[in-house]
């Protein structure tokens, strides 16, 4: 290719005017840097989102199922057998789900309380975000409270007393309110530390014990499921939906956080957005350093129209030079923006203020990130470079 040779020959041979050299370099940069940044944003985002997706699976399962209608479904009202010999179905385990009143040290909170058996952690990993004590304290008729609870409860040490406070469904009465008041003594037997929304509401008792303070019976709130396969979720969903019937609604981990994951959907394409606009005023650069290299090479190009090269011959030679830059650019920006990330992977340069549960900002390289922002950066310099030359060769034949 002629025009390749031509191209990459005024790209990297010394140029007479050294002002060209400046604009060449600025022009370099101006795509290297906005490529850097889109590729830091994109995996601050992404690891941002995993984290968020790994914090969830401790409180929400691969599928879930609930009842169509009201909050609670009496236990002998589905066939676990049948769930369990399920296709895509490695555990299952069911738990019971109200709002009480926790009390310690002169402190009240409202807390979703969720009762659970042994086999809670076989299908919802919480035991993975344990601060303080262990699983086993909830047989013994302790509660694990989420970090937030318990700092607005003031209970940090373990053992120490909770009261808990429900409905009681058996026994309300307008003339005497509380008696319609269920009550229960326990202790602090762990704190576990997930997502904020989830964190500031959570505690986990043991099964029987909640069914009997909200007096609930063999009722149970949701049938969790973790799936052989998390990918293939939604199949598993179907499967099961068919199994439980009409009665019973079957969600997946997606489903429950459907608006959530719409609004990260939403973010990442306006970060990518900003970042394209900020790229294309940058890229413009680009047009001076074609600009100034057609004016000083217009004694080659009058040489090369006299020994029969078209126009179409010379444009290219000079978008050409235009996409080196921005190849080149890019190239450059890729390696900042991913040498950055890995150093903010390994070495946390960027830290979170304030007591999080992560010390710095949580990074993942999507390759596809990468592959996107380049072919944007790429094509925005080839329009830019292509409108460039035309207009230039067009004024001056």
């Amino acid at each position: 290719m002629v025009w390749f040779q031509f191209a990459r020959r005024y790209m990297f041979s010394p140029k007479s005017h050294s002002v060209i050299n400046i604009i060449a370099l600025v022009s370099l940069l101006a795509v290297a840097i906005p490529t850097a940044a889109m590729i830091i944003l994109m995996a601050m985002f992404d690891g941002l989102t995993s984290t968020i997706t790994e914090h969830n699976r401790a409180v929400d399962a691969d599928i879930e199922i609930v009842p169509a209608r009201g909050t609670t479904f009496d236990s002998n009202a589905i066939d676990f057998e049948r769930i369990c010999s399920t296709e895509g179905v490695a555990a299952t385990t069911c738990y019971l789900e109200q709002s009480v009143m926790a009390s310690a040290n002169g402190h009240r909170v409202t807390v979703s309380l969720r009762g659970v058996d042994s086999t809670y952690c076989d299908v919802i990993p919480i035991d993975k975000h344990l601060v303080l004590g262990d699983m086993n304290r909830i047989k013994a008729g302790d509660v694990m409270l989420s970090g937030m609870v318990a700092s607005e409860l003031s209970v940090y040490s373990m053992g120490a007393t909770i009261e808990l406070y429900a409905l009681n469904r058996k026994q309300i009465s307008t003339l005497l309110p509380t008696s319609g008041i269920s009550r229960s003594t326990t202790h602090l037997g762990g704190e576990f530390i997930t997502t904020t929304e989830n964190d500031a509401t959570m505690a986990l008792g043991e099964l029987s014990r909640v069914q009997e303070l909200l007096n609930y019976d063999d009722r149970l709130s949701c049938v969790a499921i973790k799936c052989a396969n998390a990918n293939e979720a939604e199949a598993t969903k179907q499967r099961i939906q068919k199994v439980v019937g009409e009665e019973f609604e079957v969600l997946t981990r997606d489903d429950k956080n459907a608006a959530t994951n719409a609004i990260l959907r939403i973010e990442k394409f306006a970060i990518m957005l900003i970042g394209i606009l900020i790229a294309t005023v940058a890229a413009f650069s680009i047009v001076g350093t074609v600009l100034m290299l057609i004016t000083e090479k217009s004694r080659d190009i009058a040489t090369l129209r006299a020994m029969g090269a078209n126009r179409r011959l010379v444009q290219r030679i000079f978008v050409g030079e235009g996409m080196l830059l921005t190849i080149t650019g890019c190239l450059l920006g890729t390696l900042l923006g991913v040498g950055f990330a890995l150093g903010q992977q390994h070495y946390g340069w960027i830290k979170i203020p304030g007591n999080m549960i992560m010390e710095s900002y949580p990074v993942d390289i999507n390759p596809w990130d990468i592959i996107v922002v380049n072919a944007i950066m790429i094509a925005i310099g080839f329009i830019i470079s292509t409108l460039t030359v035309r207009t230039k060769l067009r004024k001056r034949a």
